[in-house]
């Protein structure tokens, strides 16, 4: 792989201010259809409504793509991407520019017939890197080589990730044929790291036996994860593997990813259905770490429902090697329709029990208690807090209830938060009532413990942030002048679908920068803004007393509390050393 360091789209650049970003203190427009011109493009105006997903780094980037017009302005030059900040623009790329500090001589980004190349999907790493992908044109490109990805980072380094019709790692000459451009839920790590699913064609394939793989990508190199019809990891018995074509995982440097089990003699629908991950494993290996029909060792007897599905959340491969799923459960104390599905959490070959339907729900009155989650809203930060939209249900499993659908958290010492529940009227005075939830909320949230999400109700929608400290409110809604000087009725949030390769959301950074898009369709407006939603410190977590000093009174509670959760200041779920040495480390006054 080629890699070069230079200014960030040293080829369409204008300069980076730390004035750019200074904290606002409340929504700020980043960029607008209003603006009176594209930065670094003379003589251009933005298309209305053509601003992709924004994303945002720690320094309060955004990145995002965008479709200009005006003079001189063609569909061979028309999409870009840029990062930065108000008056401190970067162009990344563009259509009928060179690619990335022209890694591949020559080559633009444009299809075979000169038109737009650039793709929308400019995920992001942690700290800011992009990773840009599209259609590639110059000379000598045919319908197997015109797509690649590049990755752009941080520090301005670009490098060639891949190129349709690169030779796979570890295969005798079989190339990688699929279109090589980002995808929604992509998730690139800070070092460039990035997975795909590729088909494979020539050299060693053998019709449709061996015919795709996993690979991951870097600025050092790729690197084949798994290929169809190879054995199955954990399997000596000639068990094969087909890896599916979707939730597969990056964080950090652990992949996880899922897939059907291939053996006449042994293996049935009953049975077949597996996930996989290199956490745990010895280095440069595999491992099965949860399969259909199978007990989970350190929740015995219950195991995986046989004829079932095995669903991976949002987010579910931690920086910590850990793997969130969502199972149908079968043995045990298993009810049907009672308690018969879970969250259960994987670590290092040991399950626990997160969440289980039939469970009460702090705020929620009996007999209705949880039922299930909206799986594309379920999502936990490295911390261990747990942020979700859940489904209610009467304990008989059948009773239809109203007000059924609600958003809530979960700490990492089991402690649960009911945010808002359909029916709920919103924190904002309003008396404005709370719709439907179910698949609604865009949820995201960080490692400081904040969570955003979106609340629908008649009319509209709003878009609602909290935390332990400052509790629930709302941030925007329908109707907001703020954005365009008109009033918005689309406010979007790219939510838990937007993840980087460090377990973060791409549209809520670790920090707190928060971004959006909002627009007035009735007038053709629309603005990318943002918002520094940072938590302050908390005052001090070591004073257990609440009397202002740390002393011997909160010692003796946090000894008292050893091995269990009331002394727990690292969010980890038990009193232990390490709590002991923060407590250690605030000794005095409170500041």
């Amino acid at each position: 792989m080629t890699t070069t360091r230079v200014t960030v789209g040293a080829f369409l650049t204008l300069s980076l201010s730390a004035a750019a970003f200074a904290i606002p203190q409340s929504w700020e427009n980043v960029i607008s259809t209003n603006d009176a011109g594209v930065p670094g493009v003379k003589g251009a105006v933005w298309v209305p409504n053509q601003f992709n997903n924004p994303t945002i780094d720690t320094l309060g980037r955004v990145s995002f793509r965008g479709q200009i017009g005006g003079a001189g302005i063609t569909t061979a030059n028309s999409r870009l991407i840029m990062q930065g900040a108000p008056s401190a623009w970067s162009i990344l790329a563009r259509d009928g520019s060179g690619v990335p500090a022209n890694l591949i001589v020559g080559y633009v980004f444009n299809t075979m017939t000169g038109i737009n190349g650039v793709g929308s999907a400019n995920n992001i790493s942690a700290d800011g890197g992009v990773l840009v992908s599209g259609n590639v044109n110059g000379l000598g490109v045919v319908a197997t080589t015109d797509t690649a990805m590049f990755f752009i980072a941080a520090d301005g380094a670009s490098s060639l990730l891949v190129r349709e019709g690169d030779v796979c790692p570890g295969t005798a000459g079989a190339t990688m044929s699929t279109a090589m451009t980002a995808g929604s839920g992509q998730q690139t790590n800070n070092t460039g790291r990035t997975i795909f699913n590729t088909a494979l064609l020539g050299g060693d394939v053998v019709g449709t036996t061996n015919n795709n793989a996993i690979v991951t990508y870097s600025p050092t190199g790729a690197a084949t994860i798994f290929r169809k019809g190879s054995s199955a990891p954990g399997f000596a018995d000639g068990t094969t593997m087909t890896p599916d074509a979707f939730q597969f995982q990056l964080t950090g440097n652990h992949v996880e990813f899922g897939g059907t089990l291939v053996n006449a003699a042994t293996v049935t629908t009953s049975n077949d259905k597996a996930r996989f991950t290199s956490s745990g494993a010895a280095a440069g290996s595999l491992r099965m770490y949860i399969r259909e029909g199978s007990v989970m060792a350190g929740l015995e007897p219950l195991a995986v429902k046989p004829l079932s599905s095995i669903s991976p959340t949002l987010r579910s491969l931690r920086l910590d090697g850990s793997i969130l799923n969502i199972v149908d459960l079968s043995g045990g104390d298993t009810v049907a329709l009672i308690n018969d599905k879970a969250l259960v959490r994987e670590s290092n070959g040991t399950f626990n029990m997160i969440m289980r339907r039939g469970e009460s729900v702090p705020g929620v009155a009996a007999p209705t208690v949880f039922g299930t989650f909206n799986t594309s809203s379920v999502l936990m930060n490295n911390n261990g807090m747990l942020a979700f939209q859940g489904i209610l249900m009467h304990s008989d499993g059948v009773t239809v209830i109203t007000n059924g659908t609600y958003v809530g958290v979960r700490k990492a010492n089991g402690s649960l938060f009911t945010l808002i529940r359909q029916g709920d009227a919103l924190p904002d005075g309003s008396g404005t009532i709370v719709g439907s939830l179910n698949g609604n909320t865009s949820i995201c949230s960080n490692d400081e413990g904040l969570v955003v999400f979106n609340a629908t109700y008649t009319g509209g929608a709003a878009i609602c942030a909290w935390d332990e400290t400052t509790g629930l409110r709302v941030l925007t809604k329908t109707g907001d002048t703020s954005f365009t000087g008109t009033a918005a009725n689309s406010i979007s949030l790219i939510g838990g679908t937007g993840m980087n390769g460090n377990g973060g959301c791409t549209g809520l950074s670790s920090n707190g920068w928060l971004t959006l898009r909002a627009g007035d369709s009735v007038n053709s407006k629309y603005t990318i803004a943002r918002i520094d939603l940072g938590m302050a410190p908390a005052s001090c977590v070591a004073d257990l007393s609440g009397d202002g000093i740390v002393d011997g009174a909160d010692i003796a509670t946090l000894l008292d509390s050893w091995n269990a959760a009331g002394g727990d200041l690292d969010n980890s779920g038990v009193t232990d050393a390490a709590d002991l040495a923060i407590m250690l480390d605030a000794w005095g006054a409170c500041p």
